[in-house]
Parts: structure tokens; C-alpha cells; sequence
């Protein structure tokens, strides 16, 4: 099993700490905080990284899993949304990570800064936004259950 409330838990933590405004899941049906915000979805729970599982002596199998986020900063003013994009990109892409490190999080990639901008009946909600690639493990007990083992064995022809 992934540990999501780890990640989650730590990301949040240090991006509010850093860029010192609201980081809220997105697409929640609560009343959003006032501008500016960061939002984030995750929108790969887990994705393949090429891997399979291993055993490891500790008796938990791990396979290398990938998470994909989109983070998103909301404001009613665009020089704003940008800047504190760039903030929170450049906090996950290279300040921030030996934070993360410390807290067993791993980042694989962080995409370009875009625009995400939307209309709200008659006015505009700036929106700048990327996405980044977390490098995880899958963890399971092995199901394996250890008897002992074979000291000798003999092998006839039949």
C-alpha cells in the first residue's frame, strides 16, 4: 500500500509553509478559502513505473509506483497566480526537496507552469498550474510464509 496520508500530509505542510497562502484539495464541495489558494488533485493514484515487485528482508514486497498531482493556484489578480506558481514549482522542483527527502518523498518531474485560467459569469479567476510526478514504493507483506529450510536433499534417478 501506498502511504498517500504520508505524502499528502507533508506536501501540504511545506508548500503552506513556504508560500504562506491556503493549500486545499480540489474539487470539494466546501466554500474555497479567499484568494490566493493553491489546490491540488491527485490525478494518478498510481501509475506504472516499470517495475515489478521485489522481496525485500524485511518482508514487505515493494514495486516502484509513480503519483501524479496538478497543482493549481487560484487569484483574482494574474501577476499573483503566476508568481506564486512559479513559488510552489520551484519549491517542489528544487528548494523543497530535502524537506521531502527527509519525510520519503521522492520527486520524478515537474512540468512547465501553464495557464489555467477560467471565467466566472463576468469575471476572470486567474488560475497557473503544473503537474508533478512523485516516485513512490507500492508496499505489500509477502504473503510467503517462511517454514525453514533445506539442509540436505537427495536426489535419486526414477
Amino acid at each position: 500500500m501506498i502511504d498517500n496520508e504520508n505524502l499528502r500530509l507533508n506536501v501540504v505542510k511545506g508548500l503552506k509553509k513556504f508560500l504562506q497562502i491556503p493549500v486545499i484539495r480540489g474539487n470539494q464541495n466546501a466554500e474555497p478559502p479567499k484568494y490566493p489558494y493553491l489546490s491540488y488533485n491527485v490525478t494518478t493514484v498510481t501509475g506504472e513505473n516499470n517495475g515489478t515487485y521485489g522481496e525485500y528482508s524485511d518482508g514487505v514486497d515493494r514495486k516502484p509506483v509513480t503519483q501524479t498531482w496538478s497543482i493549481t493556484v487560484q487569484s483574482d489578480d494574474e501577476s499573483e497566480a503566476l508568481r506564486l506558481a512559479s513559488k510552489a514549482h520551484d519549491w517542489l522542483d528544487h528548494i523543497g526537496r530535502a524537506y521531502l527527502s527527509d519525510n520519503h518523498i521522492i520527486v520524478q518531474s515537474v512540468t512547465s507552469v501553464t495557464s489555467r485560467d477560467s471565467i466566472l459569469t463576468i469575471e476572470y479567476e486567474y488560475k497557473k498550474g503544473f503537474d508533478i510526478v512523485f516516485w513512490l514504493y507500492d508496499e505489500i507483506e509477502n504473503p510467503i510464509e517462511y517454514v525453514g529450510e533445506i539442509k540436505t536433499a537427495e536426489i535419486t534417478k526414477k
